[in-house]
């Protein structure tokens, strides 16, 4: 009779352990997260720029005020805004020249509330308004940099 710890000659079944590589699926499965976690990094630095490398100004300083930035010339037009600021916060965004061509001032809206949103031109860009998010961006930073 045979223990149960033996395998008999010719059986394919054992309880013996194999020799073999030990835990090397360890350091491969980190190497792998860390290049994937490597790469989204990577990939969301070059989709959204301002966010992620912490361009973009924000308001800061506590007195109430209204200023007005440079107008910006681009592509389509001109844009230039008025930045309010009360208790230290930006509470709005005012277009004062917007005369974006071919549909492209519907995109202002959205702009002033991502920017009242995010306190600055720290958010991403506005899908098929390129152009004129990065015109508004400008705008918005040469209004913000004029808060003291």
């Amino acid at each position: 009779m045979h223990s149960s710890n033996q395998h008999r000659a010719g059986s394919p079944y054992t309880t013996q352990r194999i020799p073999g590589p030990k835990k090397t699926w360890i350091a491969s499965t980190i190497a792998i997260a860390a290049v994937a976690f490597g790469g989204g990094v990577v990939v969301d630095m070059w989709l959204n720029p301002s966010a992620t490398s912490g361009q973009g100004a924000t308001a800061s300083g506590n007195s109430d005020m209204t200023v007005t930035g440079d107008a910006i010339q681009y592509r389509y037009g001109v844009i230039q805004v008025e930045v309010v600021r009360a208790g230290g916060k930006i509470t709005a965004v005012n277009m004062i020249q917007s005369d974006a061509t071919a549909g492209r001032e519907q995109a202002f809206p959205y702009l002033t509330d991502y920017a009242i949103q995010a306190q600055g031109s720290n958010f991403g860009n506005l899908s098929g308004a390129t152009f004129t998010t990065e015109a508004f961006k400008q705008a918005l930073d040469s209004a913000i940099s004029k808060l003291s």
